[in-house]
């Protein structure tokens, strides 16, 4: 989707100017997003096994796939802007059940839009925001989305 951030092992990335007003802040934010995308998959993973029926899990699988584009648009912006690989820790979301775990997602996902405003805001680079724009769009439709199914 974005191939300006992709680029063949072995090549040399381009110099490109990327706006951050604050690089190292930045950089810690976009840790931050990794894993929180890395644990999302994780746990939407056990809510679609959770799922009551048909509707709610594709609900639930749509917001996972899009999280699976995020981690890959997050990492790859991460190798562009440090040119190593990011360390990825995954923390495992705690729940009791189906309810409360469609609940913390909700709120998860609002945190994750309120993340992703900052770091678009946080740079002019076109291609950067872009990214950050679409996870912050999208993570405000998945929110919607669970918001949907906690008042089924």
């Amino acid at each position: 989707m974005y191939p300006f951030f992709f680029y063949p092992s072995g090549r040399e990335m381009p110099q490109v100017d990327t706006g951050i007003q604050d690089y190292s802040k930045f950089l810690v934010d976009l840790e931050e997003a990794i894993n929180e995308e890395a644990a999302a998959i994780r746990f939407y993973q056990k809510l679609m096994d959770l799922a009551p029926d048909a509707e709610q899990r594709d609900f639930i699988e749509h917001a996972h796939e899009e999280e699976i584009e995020h981690f890959r648009m997050f990492i790859a912006l991460y190798r562009q802007l440090t040119g190593r690989e990011a360390v990825v820790s995954v923390k495992d979301t705690v729940f009791s059940d189906y309810k409360s775990g469609i609940r913390e997602a909700f709120e998860q996902e609002l945190e994750a839009a309120d993340l992703y405003q900052k770091m678009y805001l946080a740079t002019r680079n076109i291609e950067i925001r872009d990214i950050f724009f679409k996870s912050m769009t999208d993570e405000m439709e998945h929110a919607t989305r669970f918001s949907f199914i906690y008042h089924l």
